[in-house]
């Protein structure tokens, strides 16, 4: 008899304890053997072969980690040589266009109004103002500002646009606190007359008291300074050249430093205040000798006083601000509608920031007199509008008002649409 070797005979006992108990032959335990056999050298086949596919898997992996690993070396030696570059290329500061900067802002406006007054009728569309900056850092602390502005599109024969130079001058920074400036400035008075970006007000056009008592936009030439102390107060001052008003029309007195008479200059000063969150209250004073520059004696000495507050406080998700001027001349004329010109106005507004811009709301009130073409006009005037921001340097701008003249008896309706830029 053929002998079965132990192995066998062990896993044919482990087969036949688990089947039931019942009588088996040689032949049938033979037959189960070979099965079981057919079916471990199948499993291990699968086995092997998986183990194949894991190897051949793995081999991949290690060609992608490879070329991954090369990836990084070369952009890395990319990275580099682009960072020599640009550092081989960055400027020195040693050429003039390294501290200059341009800026600019502008205006088109379309106005449309109906009036009692057949001459007080509008209904025109403008490029107002095409304004470029150009500034100059010298050194740390001499800084050079100027303006050169376009007005209506054109200029020449027949043409009712200007070029004008509106800013030319120096700062000198004295220390943190302190500073002096010389040139073709700006008239740091009112609320708008230093800054009148399009962005920065509500209105299609700027308001009529600023315009014609300041009288915005006025630039002078001459010396100032300013002061800031650690608690929220500045002051200001300066000696410039002055106003030609012979006929005490005040806004057609502005020379504009074109071959301006400077027989009689002026002095301003002012202070401000802007220590509490939101808040700014400024009181200032232009003092002149003689307003019509020795033309005549109608005319003599002339002071303009101006206050304005302004406050902005969080309420909801936006912010609601409220602004209030008044100006004034008193001037030492013989002219009657001369003597006394001034204006106030209130313009409460609210500013909502959206997932599309910011979007403002407001209301403004004016009342003012002044002189022209030696006869006084008075007039108060409301309007209401909107400004949508589409960014934060670019605005539109909508406004309906009613203006009451009085004097003349007459009453104007209408409205403006805008559009307006900073940079």
């Amino acid at each position: 008899m053929k002998k079965i070797p132990f192995k066998t005979l062990a896993l044919v006992s482990a087969i036949t304890a688990a089947m039931p108990a019942q009588a088996i032959t040689i032949d049938e335990l033979a037959q189960q053997f070979e099965a079981y056999k057919i079916q471990q050298a199948g499993e291990f086949n699968k086995l092997r072969e998986e183990n194949s596919q894991l190897k051949s898997k793995n081999t991949e992996l290690k060609n992608k980690i490879e070329n991954t690993e090369q990836q990084v070396i070369n952009n890395t030696a990319a990275v580099e040589t682009v960072a020599d570059a640009v550092e081989t290329s960055k400027p020195t500061g040693s050429h003039w266009y390294d501290k200059t900067s341009i800026g600019g802002y502008g205006e088109l406006h379309y106005n449309n109004y109906d009036s009692e007054d057949a001459g007080q009728v509008k209904d025109e569309i403008d490029l107002h103002r095409f304004v470029l900056f150009f500034n100059h850092e010298f050194s740390d602390k001499l800084h050079f500002y100027s303006e050169l502005e376009i007005e209506h599109s054109i200029t020449g024969d027949g043409w009712g646009g200007e070029v004008e130079l509106e800013q030319a001058w120096f700062q000198y920074q004295l220390t943190d606190e302190a500073s002096l400036q010389a040139g073709l400035f700006l008239i740091p008075i009112g609320i708008i007359n230093q800054n009148h970006l399009p962005t920065t007000f509500y209105g299609v056009e700027r308001n009529e008291v600023e315009k014609y008592i300041i009288p915005t936009t006025w630039w002078e030439a001459g010396l100032g300074g300013n002061y800031n102390f650690s608690n929220g107060i500045s002051i200001h001052g300066g000696l410039t050249s002055g106003l030609s008003a012979d006929d005490g029309y005040i806004r057609r007195g502005r020379g504009k430093i074109s071959k301006q008479n400077m027989k009689s200059g002026a002095v301003y000063g002012g202070a401000k205040y802007t220590g509490l969150p939101g808040l700014e209250v400024a009181l200032n004073v232009n003092y002149q000798m003689d307003m019509d520059q020795e033309a005549s004696s109608d005319i003599n000495g002339g002071v303009l006083t101006e206050l304005h507050a302004i406050y902005s406080y969080p309420v909801g998700p936006g912010k609601l601000t409220g602004k209030a001027l008044y100006s004034r001349w008193d001037i030492d004329t013989t002219i009657q509608s001369a003597a006394h010109q001034s204006g106030w106005y209130v313009e409460p507004s609210y500013r909502l920031p959206t997932p599309i811009g910011d979007i403002g709301v407001y209301s403004r009130y004016e009342e003012l007199t002044y002189s022209k073409k030696l006869a006084q006009v008075h007039f108060n005037k409301w309007e209401l509008g909107f400004n949508y921001w589409v960014l934060q340097n670019v605005v539109l701008k909508f406004d309906y008002f009613q203006k009451h003249t009085t004097g003349k008896e007459f009453k104007q309706t209408g409205f403006d649409l805008g559009i307006g830029y900073s940079f």
